[in-house]
Order: structure tokens, then sequence, then C-alpha cells
């Protein structure tokens, strides 16, 4: 079954028109299991693609569709998705457990399903070694706690697509090989699809590559 569908995206942002379409007529799906990742120089539109596909934005034509029915902005796209851009989304105000309880609230996560969130989100601190500092306020973590939390809170939310945005590039060679690890193993079954310019990360993270380059998305083997 097809996950996530792309059909003739095309967009372009109002103060650029002039230049034309950032994206023009981008196609492809993506099935359970696969770990997409798109390629291209600065400026080629990558992260606009996600940002497109996660509902952020809205495209000039096209369609977005994922399990075949569900629309970026709906609400069960939205419980179906996790966002994770480069910078990590938390609060330097709050602590590390009161950054988690915001995202509970936000992604109005039902009672039924808080202990399984919980439960998993412990696990995963455990596992990245974040739990001594849950305690804390988030102005003292350094940017690569921060990243492991708001990783960490999403992903404990056991989302069906998960997208990344230059994924893990504020942590340390150790804690990247572990994200993948965690990423290719606890979540072989979900649809994965990210950015990166980091040749080591997308060749060990990725499953099926994208090149995005004069608008058009073409699908291609990483030699």
């Amino acid at each position: 079954m097809v996950k996530l569908q792309v059909s003739q995206l095309a967009f372009q942002y109002e103060q650029t028109a002039e230049k034309g379409a950032l994206l023009e007529n981008v196609s492809f799906q993506l099935h359970a299991g696969d770990r997409a990742c798109i390629i291209g120089k600065n400026g080629s539109g990558k992260s606009t693609l996600l940002r497109l596909i996660a509902g952020l934005i809205q495209p000039d034509s096209g369609n977005i569709l994922f399990n075949e029915q569900y629309k970026p902005g709906t609400d069960r796209f939205k419980e179906a998705m996790a966002y994770i851009p480069d910078k990590p989304l938390v609060y330097d105000a709050l602590t590390g457990f009161e950054n988690k309880e915001l995202i509970l609230s936000l992604w109005r996560i039902k009672k039924e399903k808080r202990a399984a969130y919980e439960e998993r989100f412990q696990e995963l601190c455990e596992q990245f070694d974040l739990t001594h500092a849950l305690q804390k306020p988030v102005k003292h973590y350094s940017l690569g706690m921060k990243y492991k939390l708001f990783l960490i809170s999403m992903l404990a939310r056991s989302p069906e697509l998960i997208i990344l945005d230059e994924p893990f590039t504020s942590l340390d060679e150790a804690s990247q090989k572990q994200s993948i690890m965690m990423l290719k193993e606890a979540f072989k079954e979900q649809c994965i699809l990210f950015t990166s310019h980091q040749r080591y990360i997308y060749a060990e993270l990725g499953s099926r590559f994208f090149l995005l380059e004069n608008r058009q998305l073409k699908e291609m083997n990483l030699i």
C-alpha cells in the first residue's frame, strides 16, 4: 500500500515570483519501510518540499495524500506525521519534562494513548542518556541535547510518517550513529522522508534517493 503519494506538486514564493516556480510537477510515492532522502543544492527547494508535505505551507497546485485519503492539515494526517526541523522546537524557560508535557497538549494525545507515550518517551530518554537532564530548564541544555529532547518527544508518539529536515547535524558522531540505528530498527515499518547534505547520514539512513534539481524531482541510484 502506498503510504505517501505526492502528485504534480507546484509551488513558488510570492517574493520570488519573477524567478518562476521553485517546484514544478513534483510527483513520487513512498511505501511503508521506505527511508527516502531528497538530495540537492542549497536553494533547490528541499526544505520547502518537506514543509509542503508536512502541511506547514500550501502548494499552488497538486495533491498530497497519506494512506491514499488523508491530506496535510487534517487531524488524521497530523496524528500520523512527525515533522522534525534542523533546529529543535523547544522552549528554553521550560524543563525537559515541561516541554514534553507541552507536546502532549499541543498534539492532543488521547488519554488512552498517554501511558504508551510516557513509556516510549522514558525508554528513548534512557537510550539517549537524557533522563538526568529532564528536571533542568532547557536553557541549560546544549544544542545537541535540545535536539534529542525534541526528537524523542516527537518519536514517542509512534508516528507513521517521519519527516526530518537536515537531521542530526547538531549531534556528535556517536549520537548520529545511535539515531540512525534507532530509526532503522525501531521504526523500520514507518515511512521516513528526509533531506541531508551529509553523505554519511544519507548513505547510512536512506534506502531510496531523489535528486531535486531545476524544479524537478527524479529518483536516482546512490553511487
